[in-house]
């Protein structure tokens, strides 16, 4: 319960209708999660209008609205401001207590690679004996608790009532991912960030921005209005938008990291194959022999940024060495399936241009015979990106499998030959199979040993969508289900010889 006074204490009032109440003692944006005694946030989204709910939220029991238009008509008691989605941190954070003045943030932006390596820094702060929580696209976790992540960054409700969680149970230290969307849309307005790390920029969410340099500049929020007095920006700054943004930090703010020369953590004697990633980590103060079981120069890069974090959180060599190499592969991301074909099949999340050409570059890097790719693009999402990940794939695969990633409402055959429409004859071979789980199969008809099979776009997801549906289909439940039957068979039918 919180005195309502209190909680509207930092808001900007426009005006009210009827009599507040005492006390809240709940906040909700969804009406279905109202309460008695709830403050009701009515938020205005792209598919709704919380405006629409008002009643229903004074049937469920609210006391009394906050909203940026006081209806005509209804008795609930409002309070109207500029700006819902706006007000709702101050609100939420006033509610739980502040719950981050008191903790260590460390958040990770870019277009790829922010998962992996805020696992690589739950790993580093482990080996430094501090308990931590990660927050991010797969899920939110920490102890023994794990919640299964709706978003990326959590609105402003959901983080703080989160944060106030990982408080109570002792932890104060959070590894979390932080979006564009979230940046822009206010879910981490008022929270300060002891460090901040820029992995890379590449198109992607342009159906939300603007343009690339729109999204780029969305991401420079977290730099130039998140870090806390004295926190540290860990910029990737072999990436272009990167060295634009480490310019723009003071310099005793800022640490770069990359393989160019002249950056403050990088790597040397780097020795990559497909079972580990051997360097030497290069810091301003020191440098460590190292060894991982994370394998391709994306991972690299990944550890190179994780360990600026490290040093930006104040933490010794010895934790940062020990993270960097514990068994710390985020589902998903090269995830390994163990086969007995002599062969490495992976499964990774790469759904971007940029994702892809990443993780084949990085595999290309490695010894192996040949590389099959099965992957696809996703229905109602930018068209653009379909013909120029088709000519990444041919170009790093000896033979691509075009299949269907989430179709959602699009015809699947038709987002197949817009993939197709970017590869050429003459380069690598490619193969249309719009069902996905024939298409995983086929590649696991023709790997053989020293091939490299990457499955690639859906990583973690456990569902798949066709139509407005979601459908059971997990990419490495699958390749394990195909090769027990397989492998089964063909060990049943090696028994049989005479």
């Amino acid at each position: 319960m919180v005195d309502t006074k209190r909680l509207l204490d930092r808001v900007e009032v426009l005006e009210t209708r009827g009599e507040l109440p005492a006390d809240i003692e709940g906040l909700a944006y969804d009406s279905r999660k109202v309460r008695p005694g709830t403050c009701f946030v009515a938020l205005r989204g792209t598919r709704t209008d919380g405006h629409r709910f008002l009643s229903s939220a004074e049937s469920a029991g609210a006391t009394v609205a906050v909203v940026e238009e006081i209806p005509p008509d209804g008795s609930l008691p409002c309070v109207r401001v500029r700006d819902t989605l706006a007000t709702m941190p101050l609100l939420a954070a006033e509610f739980f207590g502040h719950p981050a003045r008191d903790m260590t943030l460390a958040g990770f932006t870019g277009t790829n690679g922010k998962t992996s390596s805020t696992y690589l820094l739950e790993a580093i702060w482990a080996a430094a004996d501090i308990p931590s929580a990660v927050i991010g696209t797969i899920q939110y976790r920490w102890k023994d608790r794990t919640y299964k992540a709706p978003n990326t960054t959590p609105l402003a409700l959901d983080l703080h009532e989160l944060l106030h969680e990982i408080r109570q149970d002792g932890v104060r230290h959070v590894a979390m991912e932080v979006s564009s969307h979230g940046l822009r849309l206010h879910r981490v307005d008022g929270l300060l960030f002891r460090a901040a790390c820029f992995t890379n920029l590449s198109p992607e969410h342009l159906d939300f921005h603007r343009d690339l340099e729109d999204y780029g500049e969305a991401k420079a929020v977290l730099f130039e209005s998140h870090l806390e007095a004295g926190g540290t920006g860990v910029i990737n700054t072999d990436d272009p938008h990167g060295l634009n943004l480490f310019a723009r930090l003071a310099g005793d703010r800022r640490l770069s990291f990359g393989l160019e020369p002249g950056v403050d953590v990088t790597a040397e004697d780097i020795r990559l194959s497909q079972e580990e990633t051997v360097f030497v980590l290069k810091t301003p103060n020191w440098s460590q022999k190292l060894r991982s079981p994370l394998v391709g120069e994306h991972n690299l890069r990944n550890m190179l940024g994780a360990a600026g974090m490290g040093i930006g959180l104040g933490l010794l060599e010895e934790a940062i060495v020990g993270g960097l190499e514990a068994e710390t592969i985020a589902p998903g991301r090269l995830e390994p399936i163990d086969n007995s074909r002599g062969a490495r099949i992976l499964v990774d999340f790469a759904h971007t241009p940029d994702g892809l050409l990443q993780v084949l570059k990085s595999l290309s890097a490695l010894p192996h015979r040949r590389i099959i790719t099965v992957f696809g693009c996703g229905g109602d999402r930018d068209r653009s990106k379909r013909p120029v990940m088709g000519g990444i794939a041919q170009r790093y695969s000896d033979l691509a499998i075009l299949t269907s990633d989430n179709p959602r409402t699009e015809d699947p055959v038709g987002i197949l030959e817009e993939v197709a429409a970017g590869m050429s004859e003459g380069e690598g071979s490619y193969e249309i199979v719009a069902d996905r789980r024939g298409a995983i199969a086929r590649g696991l008809d023709l790997v053989e040993e020293g091939d490299i099979l990457l499955v690639a776009g859906k990583g973690h997801e456990t569902m798949q969508i066709l139509g407005t549906k979601l459908h059971d289909f997990d990419d490495r439940a699958v390749v394990r289900e195909i090769l027990a039957e397989t492998d089964g068979e063909a060990g049943a039918a090696e028994e049989e010889k005479p």
